[in-house]
């Protein structure tokens, strides 16, 4: 496990679809790994699903959830089959997927957001585009900022106001944790990144111990494993990224007495321009990041007999009061996305104006030693 310190802030931190026929051989290949075995159906009665993050993970234990739940609302579907090909940051995967061009509902993906964003950050090696391809099924979330009790900062106001330099712990600055960042950026405050820990278990640690001052988790996973440290004053919610609600984003239903980043800004950032440019560059990844986070996805060309299909069980389970007190934990809380509805605003998320790009890519190399291309 990463442990860093910061002996300058010692006051801040001390401690499946429709037709089932067998396909052809497809024989794809990655640009950022050796040569894959053909794509092989696993056979009739069977949709494959390809999983770009290792077993075991949130991504990977959402897709064996929801396909399950899918499976049992087909009767043209038997089962799903999971497909793990981690690697390359999610890249491996994908672009072994898109390569197929199987768009007839036997071979799906699932993904997430860091997948997203390296579409987005137009990483060299992802020969991908979700402009192009059919989100199914959508599963947003919540997130909330938060720090230790111990470092004095009960609002907002003692975040921007921290006598020095804060540190903030995630996983890597181009992936989810950019959403906290420019957040954190937009507001004016004084902070710089740590990163490097190997998931948000090991972030959460390390506020705890007062190795870092700030940390960025899901609502769920904040409320199974942080909230009820509010009661002591140990953990203490900053902000959360709330949810959008016909065009404007609201408080977060399981996190009402939150104050979302949205009001936060609105009171205190847009001083300057550089708050302002990376208030801009959150409005597009916390979309993709957090508001449609994981999603089934069909390749370009996926027929509309498929897409609508997806569209009938996402409103039927959405509707069913069992299936949704069952998935409370897999879903975060939150109700299905119908990608048939979702497209057009996903899509319209991923068109970073040049402007942005260019803001982005100057932040994370010259604040955060990270380059995006």
């Amino acid at each position: 496990m990463m442990t860093m310190k910061n002996n300058k802030t010692k006051k801040y931190g001390a401690r499946r679809l429709i037709s089932i026929a067998m396909l052809p051989i497809f024989l794809f290949t990655t640009a950022c790994a050796p040569e894959q075995a053909s794509y092989k159906p696993t056979g009739p009665g069977v949709v494959d699903v390809m999983v770009p993050y290792g077993s075991g993970g949130g991504t990977d234990t959402w897709a064996r959830f929801i396909t399950q739940s899918f499976a049992e609302e087909s009767p043209e579907i038997d089962r799903y089959q999971v497909i793990n090909v981690p690697g390359g940051e999610t890249i491996t995967g994908t672009n072994a997927f898109v390569k197929s061009g199987v768009n007839n509902g036997q071979y799906l993906m699932i993904t997430s957001a860091t997948t997203y964003f390296q579409d987005m950050l137009d990483h060299k090696t992802a020969h991908f585009d979700f402009s192009k391809l059919e989100p199914l099924v959508i599963n947003g979330t919540g997130a909330v900022l938060w720090t230790n009790g111990e470092t004095g900062i009960k609002n907002v106001n003692d975040l921007r106001n921290a006598p020095e330099e804060l540190l903030y712990g995630g996983m890597s600055a181009s992936g989810l944790d950019l959403i906290a960042i420019l957040a954190l950026e937009a507001l004016g405050v004084p902070v710089r990144g740590v990163f490097g820990f190997e998931g948000r278990g090991p972030t959460r640690l390390a506020v705890q111990r007062g190795e870092t001052n700030l940390d960025f988790q899901t609502t769920a996973t904040y409320l199974s494993q942080l909230a009820e440290g509010e009661k002591t004053g140990e953990v203490v919610p900053l902000f959360s990224m709330g949810i959008p609600v016909n065009g404007k984003v609201e408080r977060d239903p399981n996190l009402p007495n939150v104050p979302t980043f949205e009001e936060m800004y609105q009171k205190y950032g847009g001083k300057t321009e550089h708050q302002r440019m990376a208030y801009e560059a959150f409005q597009a990844f916390v979309v993709s990041g957090l508001y449609y986070q994981k999603g089934m996805w069909g390749n370009e060309g996926t027929s509309q007999e498929v897409i609508d299909q997806y569209d009938a069980m996402v409103k039927k389970l959405n509707n069913d009061k069992e299936f949704m007190q069952k998935a409370k934990d897999a879903l975060g809380g939150y109700q299905l996305i119908s990608g048939k509805e979702a497209k057009e605003d996903f899509r319209k998320a991923l068109k970073v104006s040049p402007e942005t790009m260019d803001f982005i890519s100057k932040l994370l190399l010259e604040k955060y030693g990270t380059a995006i291309h």
